[in-house]
This record gives structure tokens, C-alpha cells and sequence, in this order.
């Protein structure tokens, strides 16, 4: 039995609609649904026992109405590490990102420190895309962050990948020691404040998708982005419906 435990918060930010709560319900569900309700706040808590130590991870599902900036600046605070969100056919939703992660480094004086993935959702949009990949890479450069990828909350591709690329930034080693867990679906229980988000447990399909994540930014040297007129090899997108 865990006697060690160690409590960690990871809150999804971003513009209201570009899937958060899809994504989120992605990994813990496996499910997806295109109806779109509005997010006030919602809390998600998983436990893993790794060599007896009960780690918790708190995942906060943010609004995306600056009606509360004040929910947003206490989620700013209190994280741990964090996920921006943004719709790649929305191209406000990725200024809305940038702003967020400003706001980060003007609350938080060591958000260089803490774990944070720059994420593009509904990706299978390709043909409706406002926001390309060097849009956001270059920005990331300048920024300083590393770690960008693409998914489909409406598929799940690359959904697993944010949580990987979560823990190759954690700097603590039983944290790391989460990814195979991860990979594997092996959570002890999870516990959900949403009123319809039943866990359920994960089969070895979902091991078969997970692909090796992949970071489009690496540190000291910029990146370089090749884009293909051959639409079958436009980087795997999947994800049209409102989330």
C-alpha cells in the first residue's frame, strides 16, 4: 500500500470551444461527443501507486469565457504544469494561447521550470487550417518552449502523446516512472466531478495507437518545418466536429 503521496495539478487552458474538455475526456474515457457545452470548471483526479508512492493528478479543466479571469489567474497560480489549447481553424483561439502563456509568465516566477505543451486540437481539419505549424513553431522558438504537437480530441490521435510529453519534462524520477503506467492505462481509480464522466477501463487497442511522441521544438536550434503539396502526407490530422 502507498504510504508516500504526492499530490500534482495540470490545468488545460485556452478560448472557449477548441476541445479541452474533449481531450481531457479523450484520455480518461476514451469517448467523444460533438456536443458542445460550456466548461465553468471541472476537476478530474487519478491516482497511481508507484512504488509506494500514491501519486495524484489533479486535472483542471478550465473556462474559456474571460467572463472569469479571476478562476483563471487561482488555476495560473496553484498549477503544476500546463496544456495550452487552441483551435487550428481558429486563428484567434492561438492568440488567445500566446496571451495565456504571457499571463503565465507574469504570474508565475518560475513558469520556466514548470512543465507546459502547446497543443493544436481538431486536427483532421486540415482543409479549414488558419493556424500552420510554423505560425506556431516560430513562436515557440522565440519563447523558449519545446514541446508543440497537433492531436484529434474526435479520434484520438496523439492524445496520449501530451501526457507523454508532460513527463519527459517533469523533473522529478517517480514521475517519470508514470509513463509506462501511462502507457498501459494502469490507473488505480479515477475520480471525476463532472456530472456524465464515468471512468472506463482501457483495453490493449489504445496501447496499439499509442505512437511515439514527438516534439517539434528542441532547444538551441530552430526548428525547421517541410511542407508537402501531397495531401495523403499532411501529418495525420483528424478532427472537424465542434468540441
Amino acid at each position: 500500500m502507498a504510504d508516500v503521496e504526492q499530490r500534482h495539478r495540470l490545468v488545460f487552458l485556452g478560448a472557449g470551444g477548441v476541445g479541452k474538455s474533449s481531450i481531457i475526456k479523450r484520455f480518461l474515457q476514451d469517448s467523444f461527443s460533438d456536443t458542445y457545452k460550456e466548461t465553468i470548471e471541472d476537476l478530474y483526479c487519478k491516482e497511481y501507486d508507484v512504488q509506494g508512492s500514491l501519486i495524484k493528478v489533479d486535472i483542471l479543466d478550465t473556462a474559456g469565457n474571460l467572463a472569469f479571469p479571476a478562476m483563471r489567474r487561482l488555476s495560473i497560480s496553484t498549477a503544476h504544469a500546463f496544456v495550452l489549447v487552441y483551435d487550428i481553424c481558429n486563428f484567434h483561439s492561438f492568440e488567445e494561447v500566446r496571451r495565456i502563456r504571457e499571463q503565465i509568465k507574469e504570474e508565475r516566477t518560475s513558469y520556466e521550470d514548470l512543465p507546459c505543451v502547446v497543443v493544436g486540437n481538431k486536427a483532421d481539419c486540415e482543409e479549414d487550417r488558419q493556424v500552420t505549424q510554423e505560425d506556431v513553431i516560430h513562436w515557440l522558438y522565440d519563447d523558449g518552449m519545446q514541446s508543440f504537437l497537433e492531436v484529434s480530441a474526435k479520434t484520438g490521435q496523439s492524445v496520449l502523446d501530451i501526457f507523454k510529453l508532460l513527463l519527459d519534462q517533469a523533473k522529478l524520477p517517480y514521475m517519470r516512472k508514470l509513463e509506462p503506467m501511462l502507457r498501459r492505462r494502469l490507473s488505480v481509480t479515477t475520480v471525476v466531478s463532472s456530472d456524465d464522466t464515468s471512468s472506463e477501463e482501457q483495453g490493449d487497442k489504445e496501447t496499439k495507437k499509442f505512437s511515439r511522441s514527438r516534439s517539434l521544438i528542441r532547444r538551441g536550434s530552430r526548428p525547421k518545418v517541410k511542407r508537402s503539396s501531397n495531401k495523403a502526407k499532411k501529418s495525420e490530422m483528424n478532427e472537424c466536429a465542434p468540441s
